[in-house]
């Protein structure tokens, strides 16, 4: 799933790739079947889609804003995610994003802001990488002794190095890119090191903390059996999908954690304060979905006026070409009847769209009106 959702390059559908998640948000056709579409759109076979779990209409809003506030993060309230999703938005809007994509990722950041501002959530200052350092040396007996391996410069691997700087004795940095390995060493006081030393490098390590799409490729059975044969070694995994192999997580001498392992030591929020941000999460995903009917509504009745407005004109001109006896007033009087019947024929329907954008599809087929 994360390698098609890396591969994604449609204005219509946006990759949210974090951690532990993988989501993609895409607007679909109705009443197409969206795990069928988003296949079709993905160049893939919908087997491939067989696992995920598909949310629409409203659900699928109030989740992404949910996700934004951090009330979805293995760290309730944790502020990454919303960095995350922004820079996730800013990159598909470079590349050109759908305007109904683009409003609900515009939402989903102004509502993680409010959350913050305005509820104890924003006192949360712990993130993934913190709490993978803190479960790390936690079986390490003299840290400021103990070497440690980041593989993964990216974001989390960033902010976990940067968590260890001072409090480990040396710290190895490892990562496919060896320039942006050297860049994130250089800024810490730490050690890069190549992906093609990684075995020399596990040798000098007490602790690997893993934060790379690596999908168990390199820390294999035998790679971590072999080092863990001469001695304890602590792996906390956090990357996603998980980097360390299924074979390799049993392996005797390895103490090995993950995200799902880190949720114990999440900060205690609440419950009223949580339920408050939960509403606030549902009202504006109900909100969002409003105005969504209304402005597919808008465009019903924009071509329904404007269709209207044609037929009015064309019968207009044809008459007064047969009235060239009337003044000019008379003139007047007549297209000013003529726009009045117009508009009274149209004001009940307009309303009552607007009132129920529900009715908008009806309304396309009873004045024929195609999208």
């Amino acid at each position: 799933m994360a390698a098609l959702a890396s591969e994604i390059r449609s204005p219509d559908v946006v990759a949210l790739l974090t951690c532990h998640r993988v989501e993609i948000y895409a607007t679909l056709p109705e009443p197409a079947d969206p795990r069928a579409e988003l296949a079709r759109r993905l160049g893939t076979e919908i087997d491939a889609l067989s696992g995920a779990e598909v949310r629409v209409g409203a659900d699928a809003a109030a989740h992404l804003f949910r996700v934004a506030a951090g009330l979805d993060s293995v760290i309730v309230g944790e502020a990454q995610i919303a960095s995350q999703l922004r820079r996730t938005f800013d990159s598909a809007r470079a590349g050109g994003i759908d305007p109904i994509l683009a409003a609900l990722f515009q939402r989903a950041l102004h509502l993680a802001r409010t959350v913050r501002r305005t509820t104890p959530l924003g006192a949360v200052r712990r993130s993934v990488g913190s709490l993978a350092v803190d479960e790390a040396l936690r079986h390490v007996a003299d840290p400021l002794r103990a070497t440690v391996l980041v593989v993964g410069a990216g974001e989390i691997g960033k902010l976990a190095a940067r968590a260890l700087a001072r409090r480990v004795g040396h710290l190895l940095i490892a990562n496919r890119d060896a320039a942006r390995a050297a860049e994130l060493a250089s800024s810490i006081g730490a050690e890069a090191v190549g992906l093609g030393g990684l075995a020399a490098a596990l040798a000098r390590a007490d602790v690997v903390i893993s934060a790379a799409d690596t999908r168990g490729t390199l820390l294999t059975r035998a790679l971590l059996g072999s080092r863990a044969a001469h001695g304890p070694l602590v792996v906390v995994d956090i990357a996603m999908p998980r980097s360390v192999a299924d074979d390799a997580r049993s392996v005797a001498g390895l103490v090995y954690r993950d995200v799902d392992d880190l949720a114990v030591h999440t900060p205690d929020v609440p419950d009223a304060v949580l339920a408050d941000a939960e509403d606030r999460c549902a009202s504006e995903a109900a909100s969002f979905t409003a105005w969504l009917r209304e402005r597919e509504s808008a465009a019903t009745i924009r071509v329904l006026r404007e269709r209207a407005d044609a037929i009015r004109e064309a019968k207009l001109a044809r008459a007064l070409s047969h009235l060239s006896h009337l003044s000019e007033r008379d003139r007047e009087v007549v297209s000013s009847l003529a726009a009045s019947l117009t508009a009274g024929l149209l004001h009940e329907p307009i309303v009552r769209l607007r009132r129920a954008p529900e009715a908008e599809r009806a309304a396309r087929a009873l004045f024929g009106i195609e999208r």
